[in-house]
């Protein structure tokens, strides 16, 4: 990668051909178990209470609680509707995705009343994490810059045998630009001029599909029921699709020969990674119960596939159009995320059940690395200078209304970049509530829950040296249905 990108990429965060950014650390760090339609419904507010299989994800010792075997699955549909408001112009679009949140199995090891260890269990589930799917649209009329700008300022001062295959090759073989002719008549090889000025129609259409889930394979056991300890290996999986259109059209520039340019995008990422989690549950009384739990940082090995295609059409001739397809990339890098500390507290009453989980983490020690040690460099040094540790609420509630549990949850999940930091100006807390309904037998259990969120983030179409960042507001829903069975 040439210093002009690293350049750029430092100072301005580049969203462009290039896949292995500080945001791509953001984006698979920042996680929550999506969990069961029980725990989503008190906004997975879990950490003192157990018995759940969402504890294998958050606090394992959660896992000791158990006193049968226990299968359950879940199933969710949910979707997300996003509103782009770019240069004045309000956009909404929807999306909607459908799978499998949790499903688990636990499995009693050892149990004896003469013992102060009373019981062991072990346990597998396998939770989502997080679900990638969203519809993003933004157009409107830009006076000011565009995309053919980015692809000039790259080139500019490269020769032409130096250009990135991957962004601003593409621009000259498609007649976006092209190279100065000097006084001469010769052709000026590293100094480039655009052949669309300023002033034209924008539109970028973004898909992005996938999710992140987690293996558990966990271990715990109660002493003297008053004390729960557990342990869990995670086995983290990855799968990330991302796919663009852009086009520019209708060009205030009339002496440009350009009718319009699409440019297409796809990144694709799979990889998988290995944490621990410890944790531990004190039953302080009849009526509270504390817990604690510490989430290992998570190093997750990332293999990512992209490639770009660029069309130009010109005017006054049909024939007269380029498509410029980019070579296939293949790049494989590691991200760490940050290391999580979980305090948890529960009331439990006659027929209430009040929880709370309190969440460190450190986002600026995030680690992001690869083979282009300047590159990664700088990228760690964004990471560095941006962002923050956040402490993140989940609170819950439960009624027993025998036979029937009703439920409700509040969480807040702050926003991960410093007061200093302008990478994401419309960046925002995001709030979450959530509701539910459970009917418990001795044999077997089903839960509902439906959970709304809302926030708000910085987004840009190309670059935010030549554009302005604008607000996209993202709103989610998720209906979790969860079906268990002991035994």
């Amino acid at each position: 990668m040439r210093k002009n990108l690293l350049n750029l990429v430092a100072v301005f965060a580049i969203l462009s051909s290039v896949a292995q950014t500080h945001e791509d650390a953001l984006l698979f760090s920042e996680n929550a178990v999506v969990g069961t339609a029980r725990s989503a419904a008190i906004s997975n507010a879990f950490g003192a209470l157990g018995a759940d299989m969402s504890t294998l994800s958050s606090n394992p010792a959660g896992l000791g609680v158990y006193q049968s075997y226990d299968f359950a699955f879940s199933i969710n549909f949910g979707g997300v509707d996003m509103a782009s408001y770019y240069l004045g112009n309000k956009i909404t679009n929807g999306s909607g995705n459908f799978n499998i949140p949790s499903v688990g199995l636990v499995t009693p090891m050892k149990s004896s009343p003469t013992s102060d260890w009373r019981r062991t269990n072990l346990g597998f589930a396998y939770n989502t994490t997080k679900i990638f799917k969203a519809n993003t649209i933004q157009s409107a009329y830009n006076a000011n810059s565009s995309l053919v700008d980015v692809f000039y300022s790259f080139a500019d001062g490269y020769m032409l045998d130096d250009l990135d295959p991957f962004f601003e090759l593409g621009a000259f073989d498609t007649d976006l630009i092209d190279l100065q002719v000097d006084s001469n008549g010769w052709i000026d090889d590293g100094n480039y001029f655009r052949e669309v000025q300023t002033g034209q129609d924008q539109f970028k259409q973004t898909h992005t599909f996938g999710s992140m889930g987690e293996f558990a394979v966990s271990y715990a056991g109660s002493y003297m029921e008053k004390l729960y300890i557990g342990a869990t290996l995670g086995l983290t999986s990855i799968d990330y699709t991302k796919k663009s259109r852009y086009n520019e059209r209708n060009f205030a520039d009339t002496a440009s020969s350009v009718e319009y340019f699409d440019m297409y995008e796809n990144q694709f990422t799979t990889g998988g990674g290995i944490n621990l989690k410890l944790g531990a549950i004190y039953r302080a009384s009849d009526n509270l119960r504390l817990g604690v739990a510490w989430h290992s940082p998570t190093l997750n090995e990332l293999h990512d596939e992209w490639e770009m295609v660029l069309r130009t059409q010109h005017k006054d001739d049909s024939t007269y159009s380029y498509t410029y397809t980019s070579p296939y990339g293949v790049y494989d890098y590691t991200i760490t995320s940050p290391m999580k500390v979980i305090g948890s507290a529960a009331l439990i009453l006659d027929n209430i059940v009040l929880s709370a989980d309190l969440e460190y983490v450190d986002y600026s020690t995030m680690k992001i690395d690869g083979d282009d040690f300047d590159y990664f460099n700088n990228q760690q040094n964004i990471i560095d200078a941006n962002y923050t540790s956040v402490v993140n609420g989940r609170f819950g509630a439960e009624l027993n209304l025998s036979p029937f549990v009703l439920r409700a949850g509040y969480a807040q999940v702050k926003n991960p970049y410093s007061e200093t930091s302008n990478l994401n100006t419309y960046r925002d807390e995001r709030k979450s509530y959530s509701f539910g309904l459970g009917k418990r037998n001795q044999f077997s259990y089903i839960d509902l829950a439906y959970v709304f969120s809302e926030y708000s983030n910085s987004e840009s179409l190309y670059n935010t040296y030549f554009e302005p960042a604008h607000r996209v507001t993202k709103t989610a829903y998720n209906f979790i249905f969860t079906m268990g069975w002991k035994f």
